[in-house]
């Protein structure tokens, strides 16, 4: 009888969570599609994209600047996000925001089908600033999750049909924007399946997403009130802590995503088709993870979890710069898999912890902004430290990895019972 009813409430569990499961792995696949195409469309001089005026370095500077929009978007979008949905429910702002992803996709197609950059870049801004939504995917996972331990499996859930997603997103674009594969496929090609399966995604929360959040009348919204709850949750003193080690954790994992296959590439000059496969084996590595992230929250809290998993990292960074051998590179990645996936959901786990469910919403977001904020000064500051070595952008994620760890030394284990 209990073997029954324990199975029924994983159902009933599964039956809340798996829309929003769907619509954050087709939101991460329909970004990650666009990803082989940039380079090509940008730096090719025989693409008629960019005027053939344009020099190669305004050609490279440009397609980093095209590849901030979407995290700037995030950045600006995703307390907005947080906050709306805490006052008018999780369902009705997830639906505003899917529907409004849509002519994002549909712009960023027909910038490269009449050649005009300006609207690409818009239309990525703008794609980026609606995807903010995946604040309220985690806090809709955080109001369903009984206790601790559930909201760890189903945080790592997120993690792992991210990451899949990420893997799968880049090989499904390749091969869409291929003309050997099919006439009509092109550059464009992508960007129409990313506006399909966004609108999937839509249909698949209207349809199947049961509200998670009543409606609360007494949360003030405002233009000030909106544009500043970022820094209002910074404002909240334990809460302030737990977002300078999860910054310190995002920078650690940024500055060795960013960089670690341009290390590969410089000592041993691999060639692209091997940096893919070391790329899918990372990869593979962080979808695996999260499923030992239950048993893990059997033993240690969220807090504990994150402040070795930062130690750790910083451990297996130095490990990392230290090894000669291309095969026991590949050793040294397995851990940090690991630490990756636990970096990309233990900080969102410490936040829903330490805060009441009235600012869920809010407080993800600003964790959420806090993440791509990291990852795109990372790139941009990682590419500088490069001219100097190519392994300083893995060092200084090992230092920030250590700095992050110690300041959550300053936390106590109680912290992840009591709510601000």
């Amino acid at each position: 009888m209990q073997s029954f009813c324990f199975f029924v409430t994983i159902l009933e569990v599964m039956k809340k969570l798996l829309p929003v499961l769907i619509v954050l792995f087709l939101g991460y696949l329909g970004f990650s599609l666009a990803l082989p195409i940039f380079p090509p469309l940008f730096l090719d001089l025989e693409r008629s994209f960019l005027p053939l005026e344009v020099s190669t370095n305004m050609r490279r500077i440009l397609i980093g600047l095209l590849f901030s929009a979407y995290p700037l978007g995030q950045f600006i979008g995703a307390p907005i996000m947080g906050k709306l949905s805490d006052k008018y429910g999780r369902k009705p702002i997830l639906l505003l925001s899917l529907l409004s992803i849509i002519p994002g996709y549909i712009g960023s197609a027909l910038s490269i089908i009449y050649a005009y950059p300006p609207l690409l870049f818009f239309s990525r801004f703008w794609v980026g600033l609606l995807e903010g939504n995946i604040t309220i995917a985690y806090a809709a996972i955080a109001d369903i999750s009984e206790n601790e331990e559930s909201k760890v499996k189903n945080f790592g859930w997120m993690v792992s049909l991210s990451s899949s997603a990420f893997f799968f997103g880049p090989l499904i674009g390749g091969f869409l924007a291929d003309s050997k594969v099919a006439t009509w496929f092109r550059y464009d090609t992508p960007f129409w399946f990313g506006a399909l399966f966004v609108l999937i995604g839509f249909l698949t929360v209207w349809i199947a997403f049961k509200e998670t959040r009543t409606r609360n009348q007494t949360i003030k919204i405002s233009l000030v009130a909106v544009l500043s709850s970022f820094l209002e949750s910074l404002k909240i003193k334990r809460l302030k802590r737990i977002l300078a080690a999860n910054l310190c954790f995002f920078l650690a994992l940024f500055f060795f995503l960013n960089f670690f296959t341009s290390y590969f590439l410089t000592l041993f000059h691999f060639n692209v088709f091997q940096l893919g496969k070391v790329s899918a084996y990372l990869a593979l590595l962080i979808v695996i993870a999260p499923f030992s992230f239950g048993m893990i929250a059997r033993f240690w809290t969220a807090l504990k979890t994150a402040k070795i998993g930062l130690f750790c990292t910083g451990v297996s960074l130095l490990l990392f710069l230290t090894i000669a051998s291309p095969h026991a590179w590949l050793l040294t990645l397995i851990p940090l898999g690991f630490l990756v996936a636990v970096g990309l959901t233990y900080p969102a786990l410490m936040i829903s912890n330490v805060i009441g469910k009235r600012n869920q919403g809010q407080a993800l977001g600003a964790n959420v902004a806090i993440q791509v904020f990291g990852e795109a000064i990372t790139a941009l500051v990682g590419g500088f430290l490069a001219i100097f070595w190519i392994g300083m952008p893995i060092l200084f994620g090992a230092l920030f990895a250590f700095l992050g760890g110690g300041i959550l030394l300053s936390e106590t284990r109680n912290s992840d019972l009591k709510s601000v």
